[in-house]
């Protein structure tokens, strides 16, 4: 169980450092919400009460595919996550929200299929 959650820790540091990188320096806080559904994902870096906005680099998208992937090779198969960056005390902070494909916040919305019950290779690792 160790192992899983420093593999965990690892990627969400890197993730959160890129997505501090990312903001504009004026930021005290943002929000980094990842959507996936098992064959697309979805990236927005935000902070609603700020004038300029953040660009997602190349690096974050693929910091947010690695900890989709390693999340989910340990079972823990989210659909969306949003990370809330912040600075406390002069430095950054962090809180994580992970909403899971079984969670009642989770389901399809009307007309739209439910994600397969069981796992498929994710659409950016060709190799699995």
């Amino acid at each position: 169980m160790t192992d899983k959650f420093d593999r965990y820790t690892e990627q969400l540091t890197s993730l959160i450092q890129e997505a501090i990188a990312c903001s504009p320096e004026s930021w005290n806080e943002g929000w980094l919400s990842i959507d996936c559904d098992g064959s697309y994902m979805n990236y927005a870096l935000k902070n609603e009460g700020a004038e300029h906005k953040a660009e997602i680099s190349g690096e974050l998208r693929q910091l947010c595919e690695g900890l989709y992937v390693v999340m989910r090779q340990s079972g823990d198969w989210w659909v969306k996550a949003v990370i809330h960056f912040f600075r406390k005390n002069g430095s950054w902070s962090f809180n994580v929200d992970f909403t899971y494909q079984d969670s009642p916040t989770s389901a399809p919305a009307e007309n739209k299929p439910a994600a397969p019950s069981t796992p498929s290779k994710p659409w950016w690792k060709l190799w699995q």
